[in-house]
């Protein structure tokens, strides 16, 4: 069931913020009303999500752009995040991290920060201690945060989404999960996690989650397929793509003050990697990539992001001596239009056993921009299939560095197709992933409404 008449939320480098600072009960479980019955009455919503701006990654823009929207339609909105420290688990400049913090937001609604460890996660120790205290924070700030009506969580694996629902369930409200990565699989995908007893346990715990749960939200039909096979209730499974403000990412002129203060000539071809370099990226590909372009002066990839796997690209970038590939961080939320309007081509690329059930955020942001799209993905990945559906890109064999290079020499070469592809993408993305569509949707989930099938081909 895809919901949201083709709308949907955040790319990744709209991992760049713009904020300051459910479907039926099984034997068993809590009956909680539908809130569609309360006539005018405001809704009491919690949102809960470890990350939020100022941090970059697209789950806290998405929170935070629906928040704004529920705010605005009338409802009580609290969202209970933590502090700003992703991806690199150090705590941001200017802030200080407390047990307890509420800041109340102009568009309408409030934010508490509750604590938790920060710390550089590089172990599987020290990841799951930050769930941890994330999880009991979450649900210790929450129990004194009045009383709710509906609370949707994209928390911590494991602890933060069990704490939630708990919280849910001592405010008798409706819970709604919301799964972008499916837990243990991505793990396991990721190569943190072996298929053993312990992946077993994660996955039962998932799944008796998933059934406790009034709804379930997804991002495409193939993690939805990937839920029902669990034995999970279709009716109680929606699939409301990502989504982005198309009024903030819109088609522009490649030649731009951002591109000039980065020092890219007007006769450079960029083919831009935007968004987060994870553990699933296959962001590996693009070093090789760059070698068998270095002959081509005037191609130029660049990334802008960050993730665990960057500063082994930027150290293999450098011991091969490559200058046709840099690297930047994420960039202010005010220059997104003309990072993305610099791009000639977009990039994306996941390991084979990744992406196949949804698409990468950062897709949005190329499509929003107008801009073709090269993946090198598996063939029967739900990207490819969007990819070739929206009429958007080229498909490239998955981590298969010379049919990138080629495709990305093919583009560079020929104008006319790169801009039958930008039109199409930015047309589909009209209809698929722009943000009113996608955040009705959630509103419609949250009070428990009846939500009705519409055809929105695509997810992520």
């Amino acid at each position: 069931m895809v919901i949201g008449g083709g709308k949907s939320r955040g790319s990744q480098v709209a991992d760049m913020s713009t904020a300051g600072r459910p479907l039926g009960s099984s034997k068993g479980k809590m009956e909680t009303p539908s809130l569609a019955s309360t006539g005018d009455r405001a809704a009491r919503i919690g949102l809960i999500c470890h990350v939020y701006p100022p941090e970059y990654a697209p789950a806290g823009v998405m929170v935070s752009e629906l928040a704004e929207n529920l705010a605005a339609n009338g409802h009580r909105v609290t969202v209970i995040a933590g502090w700003p420290n992703h991806p690199a688990g150090v705590l941001f400049a200017g802030w200080r991290a407390r047990w307890r913090a509420i800041e109340y937001d102009s568009r309408g609604f409030r934010v508490i920060r509750c604590g938790h460890s920060i710390h550089p996660r590089r172990g599987t120790f020290w990841r799951l201690w930050y769930y941890l205290t994330f999880g009991i924070s979450t649900l210790l700030n929450g129990v004194c945060a009045g009383q709710f009506d509906a609370v949707l969580c994209l928390s911590t694996p494991v602890f933060g989404s069990w704490a939630a629902w708990l919280l849910a369930r001592m405010k008798r409200a409706r819970f709604v999960y919301a799964i972008f990565d499916l837990h243990p699989e991505s793990a396991a995908n990721a190569g943190l996690v072996k298929r053993g007893l312990v992946y077993r346990i994660l996955r039962a715990s998932d799944s008796a989650l998933c059934r406790c749960s009034s709804s379930i939200v997804t991002l495409g039909e193939g993690l939805r397929s990937e839920i029902l096979a669990r034995g999970i209730q279709p009716e109680k499974v929606a699939v409301v793509p990502f989504w982005l403000d198309g009024r903030k990412v819109q088609p522009g002129p490649r030649e731009n003050a951002w591109r000039r203060a980065q020092g890219i000539g007007p006769g450079t071809f960029v083919a831009l990697y935007a968004g987060t370099i994870g553990y699933v990226s296959g962001a590996e590909v693009l070093i090789e990539t760059a070698t068998q372009l270095a002959a081509r002066k005037d191609i130029l990839i660049l990334c802008v992001g960050e993730g665990p796997v960057k500063d082994r690209l930027v150290s293999a970038a450098a011991q091969a001596g490559l200058g046709n590939i840099h690297f930047l961080p994420f960039q202010p939320a005010c220059v997104l239009d003309m990072v993305q309007a610099t791009a000639d081509v977009g990039l994306v690329t996941l390991l084979p056993e990744a992406g196949k059930s949804s698409v990468p955020s950062k897709v949005l942001g190329y499509l929003a921009a107008g801009r073709p799209v090269i993946a090198s993905v598996a063939a029967d990945s739900e990207t490819a299939e969007m990819i070739r559906s929206a009429g958007c890109g080229v498909v490239t064999r998955c981590m298969d560095p010379g049919d990138l290079a080629d495709a990305i020499v093919a583009l560079a070469d020929d104008v006319l197709v790169r801009e039958k592809y930008g039109r199409s993408g930015r047309a589909y993305f009209e209809r698929v992933f722009d943000r009113p569509g996608c955040v009705s949707a959630y509103e419609r989930i949250l009070l428990g409404e009846r939500v009705v099938d519409e055809s929105c081909p695509g997810g992520e």
